[in-house]
């Protein structure tokens, strides 16, 4: 199994665990959610939060919403296996655990951590991520075949930016709809951010701009955030538009879980004269992640999921 896609599948499938249900009786106000008729209840909201050891109220607050969709997709994802017969053996999740556990060892120089140290840390432990590990291995397995060469070459061909290293240096401008909670207030973010945008285009200085207007600590900078990759931390969202504007433009719009951003490349390093053959494996591994995210999007539109406010 590859380096990478455990990493992938973790950050997609992040703080997934088993549960069971209660004993008891549930009440209707103790049940979450529904999906297929499968039942997410708040006990189950309530102990992934337990494998926390920093928990707030306002970090529970803040972080409902995104482990209910990670429940959500736990649930499809095993339905998923299950339909597909897609069969993951005891030992091929323990070979995959001890290569973890020795790229950690090799790759520790000083205090040493322990697999299990680190999962603490991130709210997991070992059993959420054996089972992270199981969807890693079903997957490639389900995707194996329809990744060939011909695929992989169209993928390459369509996202060299990925693989060539080639970056950009981006500023932005960010109205903050993170805490709006009615749709009226996220109007209003939308129209604020197109305000801005004609101030812009009347000549106003982008820095000077960022400083008056935006909502990230960047705006200090001038909304620097210094050059940016292809592939990272940005939503596909913002790195669609980064790198589709030649230096000195300034996009459109964009929205991403953030808010609305305004974003302008001050300057470009052209990627390298990269062949195929030479990152076949990780295009590979780029093509398998854009497959999984696809394959989620899908279970989820095709699904009958039910959230009780």
């Amino acid at each position: 199994m590859s380096k990478l896609l455990v990493p992938l599948v973790c950050l997609v499938l992040a703080f997934l665990q088993p549960h069971t249900f209660s004993a008891e009786k549930e009440q209707p106000s103790d049940i979450v959610a529904t999906v297929n008729g499968k039942k997410i209840t708040q006990e189950m909201l309530v102990n992934r939060f337990n494998t926390f050891t920093d928990t707030t109220t306002e970090t529970i607050a803040t972080m409902r919403q995104e482990v209910l969709d990670q429940l959500i997709t736990d649930i499809l994802l095993d339905e998923f296996i299950d339909k597909q017969g897609l069969i993951v053996r005891p030992e091929e999740i323990e070979r995959e655990v001890d290569r973890i556990r020795n790229t950690i060892n090799s790759n520790q120089k000083n205090a040493i951590q322990s697999l299990e140290q680190i999962l603490i840390s991130i709210g997991s432990h070992i059993d959420e991520f054996k089972k992270s590990i199981k969807y890693s291995i079903a997957l490639e397995k389900y995707f194996h075949n329809k990744l060939d060469d011909k695929t992989l070459k169209k993928y390459f061909d369509e996202n060299k930016s990925v693989f060539n290293g080639e970056t950009v240096k981006v500023s932005h401008i960010l109205i903050d709809t993170r805490n709006m909670q009615t749709a009226e207030e996220i109007s209003h973010a939308l129209e604020q951010i197109k305000t801005i945008k004609r101030e812009l285009d009347r000549g106003a200085p982008f820095d000077e701009v960022a400083k008056k207007y935006s909502n990230c600590p960047s705006a200090q900078n001038g909304g620097d955030l210094g050059f940016i990759q292809r592939k990272g931390i940005f939503a596909k969202s913002f790195l669609d538009a980064a790198f589709s504007l030649k230096p000195g433009q300034v996009s459109e719009p964009v929205q991403t879980e953030y808010g609305y951003h305004l974003l302008k490349v001050t300057d470009k390093k052209e990627g390298d004269n990269i062949q195929f053959d030479a990152v076949r494996e990780k295009v590979r591994l780029e093509a398998l992640d854009a497959e999984i995210l696809t394959l989620l999007d899908r279970l989820r539109k095709e699904a009958t999921i039910v959230v009780n406010q």
